[in-house]
């Protein structure tokens, strides 16, 4: 058995060398256990007497405690009034964004049908004019045949010039929509449109087309 084991006292006993030890401990606990959490007035006051505080300096320095305590308070009141003012604002926003973020989708995709539907009409009258053409250059190639082997004369003059002036008309008139279909179709944003719809980004004139 050890030197410490032996010099231990029995159960429920104290050793006389930790009375002292003991007593302060269980003071200190005593005392903070009866020590109040909070002092009225006039136990501040009496602690002032103590330290030679005049009564009326504690009654001020409460007052200013107080005041204080309230503007405290009154800000903590306002920053959660402004946090609220700020998340409300900011919700605002966000729901005034999806808004006008939907809006413009719907414009946009409103100006988007508009343009493709322009340009697809525009291209229709192309497709048409280009089989007008077609139609009198057909005429033309008749109007030939048949005065191939007629004796030269004003009749046979008139109906070949006639012929040659109705294709010429008619390739000014395709010209024409070509070019005002191929204007559209580069210019921005009826570009992105011709992009996303496949609609060709542009026709051929006249002098570029091989076989009508």
């Amino acid at each position: 058995m050890s030197e410490s084991t032996r010099n231990r006292p029995p159960q429920g006993q104290v050793a006389y060398d930790d009375v002292d030890d003991l007593i302060r401990t269980a003071t200190r606990m005593m005392q903070k256990d009866a020590a109040p959490e909070t002092l009225t007035t006039d136990d501040l006051k009496r602690i002032g007497e103590e330290l030679d505080i005049p009564g009326r300096y504690i009654d001020q320095a409460m007052a200013a405690l107080a005041q204080r305590h309230q503007e405290q308070e009154q800000a903590r009141r306002e920053e959660e009034a402004a946090a609220k003012a700020r998340r409300e604002r900011l919700g605002r926003r966000l729901r005034l964004g999806a808004i006008v973020a939907a809006s413009l989708a719907g414009v946009a995709g409103l100006s988007g049908l508009s343009m493709r539907n322009g340009l697809n009409t525009t291209l229709q009258e192309v497709t048409r004019q280009r089989a007008q053409v077609r139609n009198v250059l057909e005429r033309r190639v008749e109007v030939e045949k048949r005065y191939t082997t007629a004796i030269p004369g004003p009749e046979r003059d008139a109906q070949i010039s006639g012929a040659d002036n109705r294709v010429a008309v008619e390739k000014r008139r395709y010209d024409g929509l070509a070019t005002q279909y191929n204007a559209a179709a580069s210019a921005f944003p009826q570009s992105w449109v011709v992009g996303l719809t496949g609609l060709p980004s542009s026709v051929p004139l006249s002098t570029d087309v091989g076989t009508w």
